[in-house]
């Protein structure tokens, strides 16, 4: 019967209350804000303390990459526990965002690794990193060694996302399947599945089965004139005749309905055994 009637089997229930508000996305980006001028303070003064006035190629890309990198590190879990607050995360997602937080730490340590690394070693044989020609060396070594690290990194991820791929790719194609088991579809026109006036009566009388906003539908049993009974047949608006459960097709005609008799309660039914009269799906 279509999203009326199967996501709805006993009660409709009111959509659910959106979360966060203006305060709580405020209070998001001011965090946001504030880990970066935070990332930025922390940085500015250990480099200013370790290696002197920032300035220089060398000094600002390790700055740079610092307050960044630090900042995109806080930033993650921020953002994964947004997520989980929105409930957005299922188990695989939960365990991809894991792989990515890991992958993102590496990078960025290795970065770090090769510029203290370089830098110690220039300074070491005698370089100073503020000098052109030592600060072109330094840029092309952290650089190259960085790239050097960064393959195995690559290579990992890169599995570890095409995996992620192919169970994106079948979760949906098993959507899709289970998309295709919908209710049967067949097309009568209004005039001939419209209840006659004593029997819309009745049903005024009756409360519905089911109720959404100004909608209302009732499941009812079909008793025709000549005795025979039809169970599971559903009614909207106290007139029209919307369906029937277990069938191909309409066994009867409207005008042979001599009464009808109410339906509690939905049982369980599935979805592909309604039988649609309207000609939607």
């Amino acid at each position: 019967m279509g999203a009326f009637v199967m996501k709805s089997q006993t009660s409709f229930t009111s959509a659910q209350q959106k979360k966060g508000g203006f305060y709580w996305w405020l209070l998001w980006i001011a965090l946001a804000i504030g880990t970066f001028i935070f990332s930025a303070v922390v940085w500015t003064w250990l480099i200013t303390n370790f290696f002197g006035e920032i300035k220089g190629t060398p000094l600002t890309i390790l700055w740079a990459s610092a307050v960044f990198g630090s900042w995109l590190l806080t930033m993650i879990p921020v953002i994964r526990a947004k997520e989980r607050y929105w409930n957005r995360l299922s188990q695989d997602d939960e365990t991809n965002v894991t792989w990515w937080i890991g992958w993102m730490a590496l990078t960025i340590a290795s970065f770090f690794a090769s510029v203290g690394f370089w830098t110690w070693f220039l300074a070491k044989n005698g370089g100073n990193v503020q000098n052109t020609a030592t600060a072109q060396k330094w840029v092309f070594a952290v650089f190259g060694t960085w790239m050097v690290a960064l393959v195995p990194l690559i290579v990992t991820m890169y599995q570890k996302v095409d995996r992620a791929y192919e169970k994106a790719r079948l979760r949906r194609e098993a959507s899709e399947a289970n998309a295709e088991k919908r209710a049967k579809i067949a097309y009568l026109d209004p005039s001939k599945r419209t209840l006659q006036d004593p029997l819309v009566q009745k049903l005024k009388r009756i409360p519905p089965t089911l109720k959404r906003g100004k909608q209302a539908g009732h499941l009812v049993t079909a008793v025709l004139k000549d005795g025979r009974k039809f169970e599971n047949i559903f009614v909207v608006n106290q007139s029209e005749v919307l369906g029937i459960y277990g069938h191909d097709k309409l066994p009867f005609e409207i005008n042979q309905i001599a009464d009808l008799e109410p339906v509690e309660k939905f049982p369980a039914f599935i979805e592909e055994n309604w039988l649609r009269l309207d000609g939607k799906n």
